[in-house]
């Protein structure tokens, strides 16, 4: 009878030093724990010899628990870093599609840009030869018209008010030759560009002076977005 209390004072002082522990310690505790209620139980049913074999099973449970609470530990870990991965793919879909949105955006108002371009080339008196001063606008204008053939640019050819009309007609219809050969030589698509020659007859103010006639001597760029070609099944 002594030996059963021996054994289960034995446990008890084993599973109260093991709860009077500190954190860091509770695996062994919980060890200890597992041993001390093993030999209490097996000393009460069996004697000192069951109490030993019931304390070595004690021991079993013991790490059953320690091992189901550190699968726990690892599954709820687990489940904290699946969540903020989940978190960081959605912040970067959402970063993608912003970033899509807004180039979307910049292209629309490119486009609107574009469309809404007009100028003019100006020519000495009596020339059709292109001014080297305007040739790199009429590069960039090479570039977009390359870039978005659903554009379509209008040449319109004009000319001053001096000089026989039929040579300012034939001249206007020169000057529009000139700048459409250099956009073609510039890989331009020749359905995107329509030519018109007004000779004189388009001039820019109704009164006739140096000032105006400079502003005469011109071919008018207009740069649009091409209309569809109506058939006749439309």
């Amino acid at each position: 009878m002594k030996i059963k209390l021996s054994a289960i004072a034995l446990g008890l002082i084993l599973s109260a030093n093991a709860m009077a522990a500190p954190p860091q310690q509770q695996d062994n505790h919980k060890h200890l724990i597992g041993l001390g209620s093993g030999i209490v139980a097996g000393t009460v049913i069996a004697g000192p010899l069951g109490g030993i074999i019931a304390g070595m099973f004690g021991l079993f449970i013991a790490d059953d628990v320690v091992d189901e609470q550190q699968l726990k530990l690892a599954a709820a870990d687990i489940q904290a870093k699946d969540k903020q991965l989940a978190e960081m793919q959605q912040q970067i879909a959402q970063v993608k599609q912003h970033s899509h949105l807004q180039l979307v955006s910049m292209d629309k108002e490119i486009d609107k840009v574009i469309q809404e371009v007009e100028g003019n080339i100006q020519f000495r008196t009596g020339s059709y030869v292109i001014e080297d001063h305007y040739k790199p606008q009429l590069e960039l204008l090479a570039e977009s018209l390359r870039s978005h053939p659903q554009l379509q640019l209008s040449l319109s050819g004009h000319a001053d008010r001096r000089g026989d009309p039929d040579f300012n007609q034939a001249l206007s219809e020169q000057r529009v030759i000139s700048v459409k050969n250099y956009l073609l030589s510039r890989q331009v698509a020749a359905s995107q560009l329509v030519t018109m020659s007004y000779g004189e007859n388009a001039p820019v103010s109704s009164e006739q002076n140096l000032e105006s006639d400079f502003f005469d001597r011109r071919v008018m760029l207009e740069l649009k977005e091409a209309k569809p070609v109506m058939t006749a099944a439309n």
